[in-house]
């Protein structure tokens, strides 16, 4: 198996959470790019999507949770367990090893708060990394590489 993206794009469910870590207001609908200024004042936002597991995958497949995202997370949930120690960043992207957690039905849960409140923190896009066993790379009959 090859390398894949899942693009996890929506739509989002997204809940103000306050300092206390408590909800408040309504649970909206929303798309990514979300930025915390739409946060409205409130000291963070969860958001939540459910994806199902994709097929094909075996023992040899690694699955990673990849957000594009500008800054670091507070809380990052899959199935409600905390994946945030799983954590690999380069830039702006922040890899979770996800192997072996999910289900066939799942719920990814992202609590972000804004340490910079003149740049609020924005979750760009996410994706689920399906990373297989390295192919060999043979040429074909013309002797070409495809």
């Amino acid at each position: 198996m090859r390398n894949h993206r899942i693009r996890l794009a929506g739509p989002w469910e997204a809940q103000l959470i306050e300092t206390d870590g408590q909800p408040v207001g309504e649970v909206i609908r929303c798309q990514l790019p979300f930025t915390l200024s739409e946060s409205r004042g409130a000291a963070g936002v969860l958001l939540n999507r459910g994806f199902h597991c994709p097929t094909g995958i075996d023992g040899t497949t690694t699955l990673r949770i990849v957000l594009q995202v500008s800054e670091m997370p507070h809380t990052v949930l899959i199935n409600g367990t905390n994946i945030v120690e799983c954590a690999a960043s380069l830039d702006a992207e922040f890899a979770f090893d996800v192997t072996g957690r999910l289900t066939e039905f799942n719920l990814l849960s992202v609590l972000c708060r804004s340490s910079n409140h003149e740049s609020p923190a924005t979750l760009n896009i996410v994706w689920l990394e399906i990373l297989g066993e390295p192919t060999a790379i043979i040429p074909d009959v013309s002797g070409s590489f495809q």
